[in-house]
This record gives structure tokens, sequence and C-alpha cells, in this order.
């Protein structure tokens, strides 16, 4: 865990045993840490790194965290805070604008009503699984108007390509018919479920066109964070900015690594990175995607240990695996940011069986599983 002071940790554990807390959060302090430090008591989740910003990345993530550790009133309390900050209280009807914090007149309130795409869907997820988990339809409904918002807003259907994922709602679309596409958008468990929950949506199909594009999207054996596809289905490095694999592309070994053996697919495609991870012995903080080679640098995140945990156990990587889990034991007592403790809570939560996604993509957490008190 990125700088986790192993007292506040201990001291948590006290207080619930003193006061008493959810027992599900209880048994995951890695989330009562991450609640206690960057989540309000209004639901707000706080990017406290980068101008106490926040978007409805960290929110999604939030409500998904939340509905791990069956935390339902906090579920709630994340859920009404993105409606009514971000999507002017009718989340569903409105896709929620991924950006708030402190304009440049002082105040502060959403900055930028371009939505994230993958924000939404793991809002959406997280609401169709809540609404399964804790038997709530109200959720579900949300969740299938945010879709249709979502395959309106966000998709496109091509002649050349088919069904795409833009990012977003703007800024994507290129000229001549090209698009500019994130790979970390696309977690392979949650287009599965997508597909079976919305068969009439356009998941199954967007999902199948990624993995026909992937060989040449990794060509590398390695994640880029964005590439560009033409019209006719040509996949090219992103050409508004230098080829780049980092910090969206990280989450791309998550996901395939959680995926199981559905995700082999892809895992079968990446095998740059865990060669890269071997060589030096922490994954790189930045990689170029076109000739799989390191940008040398001193400094690999705390968090990108535990987002490849799953790769690595996926790929029976025993020894790398062993050295992150490692890093991420023997770590000193600076507070970590909010990105790095997000993918820890995904990785390392993972890898201790809070909770595993089955083949269809459907949730199933230790809480789950445990004998009723």
């Amino acid at each position: 865990m990125r700088k986790v002071k192993t007292a506040s940790i201990g001291l948590v554990l006290l207080l619930c045993g003193m006061y008493g807390c959810n027992t599900a959060s209880a048994g995951w302090p890695l989330w009562q840490y991450f609640s206690d430090r960057f989540v309000q008591a209004d639901g707000r989740v706080i990017d406290i790194t980068f101008d106490q910003k926040s978007t409805s990345e960290g929110q999604a993530y939030g409500l998904f965290f939340a509905l791990v550790a069956n935390q339902r009133q906090q579920f709630d309390t994340i859920l009404k805070w993105t409606s009514d900050n971000l999507a002017d209280g009718q989340l569903g009807d409105k896709l929620p604008g991924w950006l708030w914090g402190r304009r440049n007149d002082g105040s502060w309130g959403i900055k930028d009503r371009n939505p994230a795409s993958d924000a939404d869907l793991w809002i959406a997820y997280s609401l169709l699984e809540a609404a399964r988990i804790w038997n709530n339809p109200a959720y579900a409904e949300t969740a299938h108007k945010l879709l249709r918002n979502i395959q309106r807003d966000e998709t496109v259907a091509t002649a050349g390509t088919g069904a795409l994922l833009l990012p977003g709602h703007y800024g994507f679309k290129l000229a001549n018919g090209r698009f500019r596409i994130v790979t970390s958008y696309m977690p392979g468990f949650l287009f599965r479920y997508l597909a079976a929950a919305d068969p009439q949506g356009p998941w199954q199909a967007i999902w199948d066109n990624y993995v026909r594009m992937a060989p040449k999207i990794f060509s590398a054996g390695i994640a880029p964070d964005i590439f560009v596809v033409d019209a006719d289905g040509t996949v090219m490095p992103d050409t508004e900015a230098p080829p780049s694999a980092s910090y969206d592309a990280i989450r791309v070994y998550l996901w395939a690594g959680m995926s199981g053996a559905r995700g082999r697919e892809l895992i079968r495609l990446l095998p740059g990175y865990a060669r890269l991870i071997r060589e030096t012995g922490v994954p790189p903080e930045k990689v170029n995607p076109q000739n799989g080679i390191a940008v040398k640098s001193s400094y690999s995140p705390i968090g990108f240990a535990a987002a490849v945990l799953p790769y690595l156990a996926a790929l029976d990587d025993k020894a790398a695996l062993a050295k992150q889990l490692e890093r991420l034991a023997d770590v000193d007592n600076e507070s970590p940011n909010y990105y790095d403790q997000s993918l820890i809570l995904f990785g390392k939560g993972w890898m201790d069986g809070q909770y595993r996604f089955d083949d269809d993509g459907r949730l199933h957490t230790r809480w789950m599983q445990q004998p009723a008190q």
C-alpha cells in the first residue's frame, strides 16, 4: 500500500472494536483508510493531491468500493453527491460532468461538463450490481437511463470499424473520420456484464471490435494510453500527442488480470510489460508503446505495483508477483495520493479476496460468502 500509515490502520481497527463499525469495512482496512482520507461525510471523493478536485471517476470508484465493503449508506451518500454536483440532481437523465473543483472566480462547482465514459460505465455497473445484491430496483432504473445516454453521447457506429466507445462526448472525434480511444476504458468483465444486462445496447459489439483490433493496438506487447482508429478500421498510434503508455494504460493490465480465463486473450498480447517488470524489478512509470522500451526514470508509482498484481498472477509469474507484494508491504509512512490508493484498492483488494468477477462479470464479495452471524 502506498505510504500507508500502519498506525492509522491499527487505530481504525481499535476504534471499530470500541465503538462498532460496519463489519465488512472493519474487515477491509484499506478501504477504511481510503474512506477516512478521501471521502467526505457528504459523499464527495476528493483528490487531495491535485487542487482538492473531484472527478466522476473518483465518485464511480467510491461507489464500487462501498458496494464491495457492503456500506449501503455510504454508497447512497456518494451517489447523491454525484447526482447533485455532477449531474444537476438528475443522474440518469443526465451524464455526470467529469470535473468538479475550484473555479477561476474562487467558487466551487462543476468545471467541465464533458462526461467521461469509463466513469459513466462504472457507475452504471455498480448501480446494477447494487440493485441485484441489495435488492433495490431503483438503482437499476437509474443505471439503465445512464446506459441509454452513454450509448447516445459516448459511442459511435462506423462503417469500417463498427461500434466504438469514445472517452467522452466532446473532443475525441478527429478529422477524416478518425477517433481517439482510451484503452483503459475497456474492462472485459464490465462489457460482458453489460452485454447480458442490456442486450439491446452496443456493449458486446464494442468489446468484440476492441478485441479484434487488440493485436495492432498492443503490437509491441505494451498497452498504450490512447490509440487512434480511422473510418476504415486502421489502428495507429496517437496522432494528437507523443505515443505514451503510463497512468491510463496501467489499468489495462489490471482489468485483464481480473477478468479470469476470459481475460487471457488480452494477457497473451501483453507480455512486454511483464518483461520490463522482471528486468527492472518494478513496473515502469512510462513506456514507449511502439517499441516496448521503458523511459528511464528512478520513479515507479506504488499504485502500479498493486495494479499489476492480478496481471502477474494470471501470468503465474511468482517471482515478480512476490516482489511487488514485498514493495507494498515495505513502504514509508507518507500518505498516498488518490490514484495510487485507488489502484491499491483494486489490485490488492482483488489479491486479498475482497472481491472477484465471475465469467459473466457479476460481482462476488467476501462478505457475501460469509455465514450469517
